[in-house]
């Protein structure tokens, strides 16, 4: 399903995020500014964007306190080395990451019932782990620890978000073992999603407090992390492709979480009513 199960332990060297990085695009940008949580050392704006874009960058700069720099679309695209970037660029500080204990600390206050969580291993793909944080905003996920050798939070992931990076609550890990360990003893469900030796993801419960572990694009969860899971979730396959892209997998778990809490507070309305 998201690759091999087996395999290896990881180097437990992330790649740090550096302060310097630039994001580009429209949306991106616009984001970040909205949130406010991921410092703006740096904000360029073409000269040729639209006045309703232009008048919002400015707005929202104004309110943090960022000058706004005005330039053609090539000195833009001479900055970030693309010419993707929609008249809109910033240099970014470093990534504001939670601590892994204030991120557990508030449990459920996306949903506001049950928690999700994603617990990523070694996911090293900036598109890869931007898609998986996209899918995780739009499915109401609590959460979102990165452990071990992970793509740093740049640019490309941020993009692959769609700007889903400030909106999220993510942390990191050095000892994915521990922290399973840990939500198991505090009554949640950690499932590791494999593509062998699984449970369909609809067939399992995944009403209650639920942790969904995503491993590498190439060895899957690691092994050490597998031996303290609760179980594995997989998804059903039709076709004759071995398995899914890991961002494409983690969207069809996310949902299948989402559908079945939906469909477990409609029934509990209905219950009501007749009650």
């Amino acid at each position: 399903m998201v690759g091999r199960s087996s395999g290896g332990k990881s180097s437990g060297r992330a790649r740090h995020n550096r302060p310097g990085d630039w994001i580009w695009g429209r949306r991106v940008v616009l984001e970040t500014l909205r949130s406010g949580r991921w410092p703006i050392r740096d904000l360029w704006l073409c000269e040729s964007v639209e006045s309703e874009v232009s008048g919002e960058v400015y707005r929202l700069a104004e309110g943090l306190g960022i000058e706004v720099q005005l330039g053609d679309s090539e000195s833009i695209r001479a900055r970030c080395h693309t010419s993707q970037h929609g008249g809109v660029l910033a240099r970014v500080g470093e990534f504001p990451f939670w601590s892994v204990e204030s991120l557990f600390e508030e449990p459920g206050v996306v949903r506001g019932g049950a928690p999700v969580w994603l617990l990523l291993d070694s996911v090293q793909d900036p598109h890869n782990l931007g898609g998986i944080l996209r899918s995780a905003d739009v499915l109401g996920v609590d959460g979102v620890v990165l452990a071990r050798d992970h793509s740093a939070i740049n640019g490309h992931v941020a993009r692959s978000s769609s700007g889903a990076v400030n909106h999220l609550r993510i942390a990191r890990s050095e000892n994915l073992v521990a922290l399973v360990m840990q939500l198991r003893r505090e009554g949640v469900l950690v499932l590791a999603a494999v593509g062998r030796e699984s449970r369909a993801a609809r067939d399992q419960d995944l009403t209650g407090s639920l942790a969904l572990v995503i491993g590498n694009e190439g060895h899957g969860v690691a092994e050490d992390v597998l031996e303290v899971c609760d179980g594995r979730i997989g998804i059903e396959q039709s076709g004759d492709t071995d398995s899914l892209n890991v961002a494409v997998a983690t969207g069809v778990l996310l949902y299948e979480v989402d559908r079945q809490r939906r469909d477990a507070g409609e029934a509990g309305d209905a219950t009501s009513c007749l009650s």
